[in-house]
């Protein structure tokens, strides 16, 4: 594009100038990078942290008792991989992986996050980076395993993200990650369950499931946005970018569990969360 005495190159992007290049007949260049857009970090917020860490410190918790047992069955064997942790958060699965594991990179926004993952879940072959979801294509290095416990849910450009992984495994490498249930993730405005008075019966109400996009909540504070999309966009959107997949998960918690801790009997009713585990092709 040609505007008076400058030239800009257009890729479908937005540019930031960071320096005049020179002059050429009268024509100014200048050297563009691409302005990466700001990207929500809530665990930095005091209060949500705060709430957060306080229900990871309960021993029943969803996290502990339901989603991470599933993840490990999915992810397997990671005897000499090389493992990259989207959205690591605390670092609690970065450290079980770390036991066989060749190496692991633990990624996160929250410096908050992080320094609690540097306090309490180390090891030799663990490596903590700053970086968020959006921008995993500056990594240059290679992975056997890609691992995301609960954080694409939070991400806008679902299909952009899937991309990155796929560039960033090696040959045959494998994807696991779970993150809401878009039967949880799809209500606009209806946040609970709904309770019939004469037969005591609980309905989890689903609207607004083929309306994909952004979607606000109060969770520790007001407005913390995540983005719904059907199952059949997070399905295709992986095969799409070189993957195939190899098993579709569902949360749910068993009597032996609900004995335990009656809260979860939601849990039973309601899958709150989807695992994916795919192949690089």
């Amino acid at each position: 594009m040609y505007t008076g005495n400058f030239i800009f190159l257009c890729l479908n992007k937005r540019f930031t100038i960071i320096e005049e290049f020179g002059i050429i007949s009268g024509t100014k260049f200048y050297i563009f990078t691409e302005r990466r857009c700001p990207v929500a970090n809530y665990y930095d917020n005091e209060k949500f942290f705060n709430g957060y860490m306080s229900i990871r410190s309960q021993k029943m918790n969803y996290n502990n008792c339901i989603e991470e047992p599933l993840m490990l069955k999915l992810i397997g064997n990671t005897e000499s991989k090389d493992i990259l942790d989207i959205g690591c958060g605390s670092g609690d699965l970065s450290s079980i992986l770390a036991k066989t594991a060749n190496s692991v990179l633990g990624i996160d926004i929250s410096q908050k996050m992080l320094n609690t993952a540097r306090e309490k879940n180390i090891s030799n072959n663990i490596r903590y980076q700053e970086l968020s979801m959006e921008n995993i294509d500056s990594l240059s290095e290679k992975f056997d395993i890609a691992v995301s416990s609960l954080a694409f849910h939070y991400v806008e450009n679902f299909e952009k993200l899937i991309l990155d992984i796929s560039k960033l495994l090696r040959k045959r490498g494998s994807l696991i990650f779970s993150q809401e249930h878009p039967m949880v993730t799809a209500n606009r405005q209806l946040k609970d369950w709904i309770c019939d008075p004469e037969t005591k019966s609980r309905y989890w109400p689903v609207s607004n499931y083929n309306e994909e996009g952004e979607r606000f909540e109060k969770w520790f504070i007001d407005n913390v946005k995540k983005y719904h999309r059907t199952l059949s966009t997070i399905i295709n959107t992986i095969i799409k970018n070189n993957f195939e997949i190899l098993e579709i998960a569902e949360s749910r918690a068993d009597d032996e569990l609900i004995s335990k801790e009656p809260k979860f009997l939601n849990g039973k009713n309601l899958a709150h969360f989807l695992f994916i585990k795919a192949r690089k092709l």
